[in-house]
């Protein structure tokens, strides 16, 4: 099969089961809203459970391994701060961090005839290079916050496949500080052998194993800048990169 068949079938099989997620989400939701629970978490259920299903069945995708498991899901709320290789992360991460809100920055996860149905499962639209959009965006994260939802962000931006992190941007540690909720570094690994930055067609035809790496948390000190969280966190994620990478 060729790479721009396999990369056909792999996203037509992603767009079926997010349709199967969304009729089943939508009556799951209004039970869960009719018995006083959070329809937005029901809703995030379902469609975790539908990209676990879509990565198990994938064929470029090979043995997903978690390391440091203990440091997943164990502090709530938390702000995962993750690397960043390629499209998949997103579905990778929003599958195993349970009861999360995220940015998203493609413009059809705010198109109206979706029907607000990413802020149901928790990915905000966020306009790049509009100060506007993103003030909105981390009040709502905020908002997230306080709830006791987990965040999960990408701090460089973009995608990046290489054993350098790019410069970070301020917006996840300006949360850890501002709500003193702890930042937990992630690792992702081999997701950038399966797709490239700017491309929708499959570099392979194998399927691929991916590494995910949960770093201990890191908490903000007492009266410490968002520059200096920053700079710690990255430290931290770049000697890890390093390690593995020798």
């Amino acid at each position: 099969m060729s790479s721009k068949l396999l990369s056909a079938y792999i996203y037509g099989l992603f767009i079926f089961l997010m349709f199967c997620a969304l009729f089943s989400a939508g009556p799951f939701s209004l039970v869960v809203w009719i018995f006083g629970g959070d329809p937005r978490w029901a809703f995030q259920v379902v469609v975790r459970f539908f990209w676990r299903i879509f990565l198990k069945m994938s064929p470029v995708i090979g043995k997903i391994s978690i390391k440091n498991p203990h440091n997943l899901n164990s502090t709530k709320p938390a702000i995962y701060v993750s690397s960043h290789q390629s499209s998949i992360d997103f579905v990778l991460l929003g599958s195993i961090i349970k009861d999360f809100a995220t940015i998203s920055n493609h413009p059809i996860s705010d198109l109206p005839i979706f029907m607000k149905i990413p802020r149901l499962v928790g990915v905000y639209y966020m306009e790049k290079l509009n100060p506007n959009a993103a003030i909105t965006v981390f009040n709502r994260l905020t908002k997230a916050l306080q709830k006791e939802t987990n965040v999960f962000i990408f701090p460089e931006g973009t995608r990046n496949y290489s054993e350098t992190l790019l410069p970070f941007q301020k917006g996840a540690f300006r949360l850890s500080v501002d709500n003193q909720v702890p930042i937990v570094p992630v690792i992702i690994d081999g997701t950038g052998r399966i797709v490239s930055k700017g491309s929708n067609v499959t570099k392979t035809a194998q399927a691929t194993d991916i590494d995910v790496s949960f770093l201990d948390p890191i908490y903000p000190q007492e009266g410490e800048s968002v520059r200096s969280l920053m700079k710690r966190v990255r430290e931290t994620m770049q000697t890890e990169i390093t390690k593995n990478f020798s």
